[in-house]
């Protein structure tokens, strides 16, 4: 009795030790069953340049498998608005997470923090996904929009979808964008120092993996749909090149980025700074877009707004990142890479500017 009580107390103050599963719940619902993506030899080699860097910690050289799409419906279970973390029986489902190593890496389930339960009514799903999706749209685009699709081609009743009103703009317009087409489902907000007793939970999986932004074809095909509808993006009569520049950053700078833009310019290719540009604007812009250069950032997350276009993508040769190679995989985009020199502390690195040069030059004589 006086360990339960203890935990009860901990648990109030926002401590989770614990965790469980809900793979094998009877609840479970598969959607699509998983698959595996094979490559040929020059993605390969890329790949396993990236598992090299990460010591093999990550490594898709030998194929990359797709996840099971599914759904569990559980039963009176506690949402945190500090994580997104589902709770059930006092210990964190991990599914709720992405993945146990994101539970080791967060302090948002053993931060003291007293939050009493609230108990809702009602069915409810949510795609929060903190800290990580808190400002930064890849994981927003990548790790929780998808997991809607799975919600609402399947659920037929009535759902409250759970949402922080604090979180970025364009993340509550494209929540909203989404919504739109889906009269049973509604927008609820939770605070973050909020803990609710939910009567009935819907749990989507999450559709993507560690350093992926390969989504399934009716996903994607889905959330980009819902975007370019949300933001009313206009076919331009002109085709656009892009260099997606980190020079206002504090990290993954290209040194030598001065050196490369007389190239860019001799090709046609316009300098870009996504933080000077509303979403709206970004979306247009990739939208317009069929050639996009760019050092691995986030920025590199609006290419899933693009139609069709060929992407040359920087990297340092000691953190080799497979992100945007999987979305282009995922979506049919032709991708190449550039590693250069080893990143510093900063992951800053300079790359071979004929290596950019000589890639520009033979697009432009394929469209000879």
């Amino acid at each position: 009795m006086l360990k339960k009580a203890f935990f009860r107390l901990l648990h109030a103050f926002g401590y989770y030790f614990r965790y469980t599963s809900v793979l094998h719940h009877p609840g479970r619902q598969t959607l699509a069953t998983s698959y595996v993506l094979r490559f040929n030899e020059e993605e390969t080699t890329f790949l396993e340049q990236s598992a090299a860097s990460f010591n093999y910690a990550i490594d898709y050289s030998l194929g990359y498998r797709q996840k099971e799409q599914y759904l569990v419906r559980l039963q009176d279970v506690e949402l945190l608005g500090n994580s997104g973390a589902v709770v059930q029986e006092g210990s964190l489902i991990v599914e709720s997470v992405f993945e146990v190593s994101r539970l080791a890496k967060s302090n948002a389930f053993k931060t003291p923090d007293p939050m009493l339960p609230r108990y809702k009514q009602g069915v409810y799903t949510s795609v929060l996904h903190l800290p990580w999706a808190d400002h930064n749209n890849f994981h927003w685009f990548f790790d929780c929009l998808p997991r809607l699709y799975l919600v609402l081609q399947t659920v037929q009743e009535p759902i409250k979808v759970i949402m922080r009103r604090d979180m970025a703009a364009y993340q509550l317009q494209t929540l909203a964008f989404v919504l739109r087409d889906y009269p049973l489902a509604e927008m609820v907000y939770i605070g973050r120092h909020e803990k609710w007793q939910l009567e009935e939970f819907i749990l989507p999986g999450f559709i993507t993996n560690t350093q992926s932004g390969y989504l399934p074809s009716e996903a994607g095909a889905w959330l980009r749909d819902k975007v370019w509808r949300g933001y009313s993006v206009q076919q331009s009569s002109r085709k656009k090149r892009l260099y997606i520049s980190r020079a206002a950053a504090k990290t993954r700078r290209v040194l030598n980025e001065q050196e490369l833009l007389p190239v860019l310019a001799r090709y046609g290719v316009e300098v870009v700074r996504a933080e000077e540009l509303s979403y709206q604007q970004q979306v247009q812009l990739f939208f317009d877009a069929d050639v996009v250069v760019a050092p691995h950032g986030a920025g590199l997350t609006n290419l899933l707004f693009a139609g069709q276009c060929q992407v040359l993508e920087f990297h340092p040769a000691n953190l080799i990142k497979t992100h945007y190679f999987l979305l282009c995989k995922g979506l049919g985009f032709r991708y190449s890479a550039v590693v250069g020199t080893a990143g510093d502390t900063l992951e800053n690195y300079t790359v071979d500017v004929r290596q950019v040069e000589q890639w520009l030059g033979q697009l432009e004589q394929e469209r000879l």
